[in-house]
């Protein structure tokens, strides 16, 4: 893509479906852990280049109200005599179920008041866009350590059939276990209960089931349908932390 001044047209722009603007490069020593995410929202890998973005990744593809999303797509080039800074790439760029876009950077939680002239300009960038913009400094402890548990089972091959999932969907009537909806499920499917296990793992972190995910998961876990697609990974329960 070439060079465009900053203002809504980028708003007509597929920047979520953007190759990164710059390769991953690691060298033996180097602190940080870059990879790929398999992202089932995507139906793709997605990159990252820290464990804390891997937890962004892990968490926006819980998230119900992000439909898309793409790693390093672009670069904020500031005006010229700009003071204390020339360029940014932002970590990732996130489309939303309402078609709004958002823009994200990554930094540990120590780091965020270091790098606060470099996200004020990017969040004055962001308004002049027409997208939001976010600051992610990691999931609260216990959602991530759910939603990691959960990710093992994003995977197709533990997606029930839309006949299945209805059947597993009815057998969590409110307030009922996590154990007692599988013995339930299985009952009626005829299916081994493993299976069935696995798939209600699969329903809750695709948000079709819910569960609370502030308190350790466990086989008396409360579970419920989702009466609408999940909005986020709590964003009302405080999951997210952002710099304002």
């Amino acid at each position: 893509m070439a060079n465009v001044p900053v203002s809504s047209a980028l708003g007509s722009f597929a920047v979520e479906s953007a190759l990164p603007v710059r390769a991953f490069f690691s060298w033996p020593g180097k602190r940080n852990y870059e990879g790929l995410w398999w992202s089932s929202t995507m139906r793709s890998h997605v990159g990252f280049e820290s464990l804390l973005e891997r937890d962004f990744l892990l968490g926006a593809d819980h998230d119900r109200g992000i439909v898309a999303v793409s790693s390093q797509p672009f670069v904020f080039l500031w005006p010229r005599g700009t003071e204390g800074a020339r360029w940014h790439v932002p970590d990732f760029f996130v489309r939303l179920r309402d078609g709004t876009g958002r823009v994200i950077d990554v930094k540990p939680a120590g780091r965020v008041r270091s790098a606060q002239h470099q996200f004020d300009l990017t969040r004055t960038g962001c308004v002049a866009a027409g997208w939001d913009y976010e600051v992610f400094t990691g999931l609260a402890e216990r959602q991530a350590a759910n939603l990691r548990w959960l990710a093992g089972y994003r995977q197709d091959r533990f997606a029930p059939d839309e006949a299945t999932a209805a059947v597993l969907a009815n057998s969590f009537a409110p307030g009922a276990s996590l154990a007692a909806g599988v013995r339930r499920a299985a009952r009626v499917l005829g299916t081994d209960s493993g299976i069935v296990h696995a798939q209600v793992l699969h329903l809750l972190f695709a948000g079709v089931l819910n569960v609370e995910l502030d308190v350790p998961l466990s086989q008396d876990s409360a579970v419920c349908p989702a009466s609408t697609p999940r909005a986020g990974v709590g964003r009302e329960a405080g999951a997210w932390k952002a710099a304002s």
